[in-house]
């Protein structure tokens, strides 16, 4: 039980951790027009193809970065009934072109808590496979970085939980057979005081 409070604790704290990235990431980027409009707003229909204005380049990567996290939060919204149709089309276009947005939108949709389309092995081989160009600001690097690291962590985690829970059931299984060893040798004792004389 200690262990398994240990591993809790862990994945509550590394949670946070992505939780308050997510909120730094969002509050220090510049401020700019969003590219989500009422009349472009993200919608189930558009959500795998919103597109990304073009802005200037030391204002692109914040805005990538916003994008990345208005995207994700427009995922976490939609109905389960939409998110296999929405991550067959960010496959689909990511199959088409492997740009950095089209990978960066397939990780996020792998990762959603809770989803039939959840994959984080898939998301760490995407992460991992992300091209290491120079053209790729070093803020993009960091944050693929960082999410690549955090979701390694996170499958180790989940790894340990498994593992806990395997020794778990194995112990109630011992448990068990030794309780009806018990209840076995009860049943004896009391047939040879009934047979006594």
């Amino acid at each position: 039980m200690k262990v398994m409070s240990r591993v809790s604790r862990k994945f509550v704290m590394l949670c946070s951790v992505v939780c308050m990235l997510s909120a730094l990431l969002t509050a220090c980027s510049a401020p700019r027009q969003s590219s989500v409009t009422p009349e472009n707003s993200i919608t189930p229909e558009n959500l795998a193809t919103a597109a990304v204005p073009p802005v200037s380049a030391d204002v692109a990567v914040a805005g990538q970065m916003d994008d990345m996290m208005q995207y994700y939060d427009s995922l976490r919204k939609l109905p389960a009934s939409d998110l296999g149709r929405i991550h067959d089309k960010v496959k689909q276009n990511f199959a088409q072109n492997k740009s950095e947005v089209n990978r960066a939108r397939l990780v996020l949709l792998l990762i959603l808590p809770n989803s039939s389309v959840r994959d984080l092995n898939s998301a760490v081989n995407l992460l991992n496979e992300w091209p290491r160009d120079t053209k790729t600001s070093t803020s993009l690097q960091s944050f693929r970085n960082l999410l690549a690291s955090l979701l390694v962590e996170q499958q180790r985690l989940n790894h340990g939980m498994e593992e806990l829970s395997q020794k778990l059931k194995d112990e109630q299984k011992r448990v068990e057979t030794l309780q009806s060893q018990i209840e076995a040798i009860k049943s004896m004792e009391k047939n040879l005081i009934l047979r006594e004389p």
